[in-house]
Parts: C-alpha cells; sequence; structure tokens
C-alpha cells in the first residue's frame, strides 16, 4: 500500500478503486502485482504507461487520467472500465472481487489440510463449513437495494 512506501494517500475514488484492485487481484501465486508490473504488462499491450504515474493514480496524487488509461488498467484487472466511474458497478464488482479473495484463502487453507494428517474427507468439510461462513458474513454485509449506489 501507499502508507508502506511512505508515500501519503489522497483520498479520492479512483486511487481507492485502483488500490482495491491491487489488493485484490493476485498473480497465480497469490503475491500482489507490483506497480511496474503492471506497467509493464500495460506497456506491453500498446498503451504507453509508467510505473511512477500508476503509483501517482493509486495513492491519489494524479486524479484524472486519460481514458485510454483507465481501459488498460481495467483491462489488465479484468474489470470493466466503468468500475472507475460507476459506484453501482463498482459495488457489484467488489462483492465479487471479496468473493474471489474469499475462494482464493479457502483453497490454500484447503491445500495445507490436505498436506496435514487430517483425513481429505474431514478437510474438504471444514473447508466447505468455512466458505458458507464467509458467504453468510459477505451477505450480512451487503446494502440494500434501496440505498442507491
Amino acid at each position: 500500500m501507499a502508507e508502506e512506501s511512505g508515500e501519503v494517500r489522497v483520498p479520492g475514488v479512483l486511487a481507492d478503486r485502483l488500490d482495491r484492485l491491487f489488493d485484490r487481484i493476485r498473480k497465480p501465486d497469490g503475491s500482489a502485482y507490483s506497480l511496474r508490473e503492471v506497467a509493464d504488462a500495460i506497456t506491453a499491450q500498446g498503451e504507453s504507461i509508467s510505473h511512477t504515474y500508476i503509483g501517482q493514480l493509486r495513492t491519489g496524487k494524479k486524479r484524472d487520467p486519460n481514458l485510454s488509461h483507465l481501459r488498460a488498467l481495467a483491462r489488465f484487472f479484468g474489470v470493466p472500465v466503468e468500475y472507475f466511474t460507476s459506484d453501482r458497478l463498482a459495488a457489484d464488482v467488489d462483492k465479487e472481487l471479496d468473493l474471489a479473495a474469499a475462494l482464493q484463502q479457502v483453497r490454500a487453507r484447503t491445500v495445507a489440510l490436505r498436506k496435514s494428517v487430517i483425513p481429505e474427507a474431514q478437510s474438504a468439510i471444514d473447508a466447505l463449513t468455512e466458505l458458507l461462513g464467509v458467504i453468510r458474513e459477505l451477505e450480512q454485509g451487503k446494502p440494500d437495494a434501496d440505498d442507491g449506489a
């Protein structure tokens, strides 16, 4: 996160949403993408962007990116470009990101359980029980449809 690098975060919708993508969308090994990795991947796809600029968007120092940069960031993270502009769509995507992150954690725990001395049947039951608990928590945290988001 920006605070860890010594940079000061300036609150902003774009910065918060971009930071959330960096937090939730992970590499296959579960580690976070660096600013440089994202910039390099986007540039390789034909949209020139620097890791410094992405960092400034993420911390809120820059607040008005051009549409081509938003499209490239959205494409990299696998979200619609409207994620950055629509509160309702962002809320829906955030719920999906939360569920995906919870599923990834459950998968990691399931692998760890399988390697332990617990029989596989019990580990599967435990993993499913944990998954159901996470889904219940996410459902309880859901805003009402009438909230106007």
